[in-house]
């Protein structure tokens, strides 16, 4: 299939400027941290690349339901993946060596209230 010229530069600005966009809307979701899984640098990004971000905050719903409160107050322009859990969890998942808690050491914490 055709691509037209500078998609994979557009995909990334377009990436760039929701990711801006839904950070600045996190402190009154009340968000504590919110971490980027993959990275948004140049040969990094694809034409199907979707923001994966780990939101941490204090939620009773169950886990599967979770990513809805994001996708509802936030209603993404572009791809995005939400991964909500609880500082709990997390801390849970800091104590193992799962791929996990390895991809979360090494994203990019992109907000921190």
């Amino acid at each position: 299939m055709p691509m037209r010229v500078g998609f994979v530069q557009y995909r990334t600005r377009l990436l760039q400027e929701e990711l801006e966009r839904i950070v600045g809307m996190l402190p009154q979701l009340g968000v504590r941290r919110a971490i980027l899984l993959n990275p948004l640098y140049p040969g990094a990004v694809e034409p199907d690349t979707a923001l994966k971000l780990v939101m941490v905050m204090e939620d009773d719903r169950p886990f599967a339901r979770r990513p809805d409160f994001f996708y509802s107050h936030l209603s993404p322009a572009a791809a995005v993946e939400f991964f909500p859990y609880t500082p709990e969890e997390m801390d849970a998942i800091d104590e193992t060596e799962s791929y996990l808690s390895r991809a979360i050491r090494m994203g990019e914490v992109v907000y921190d209230a």
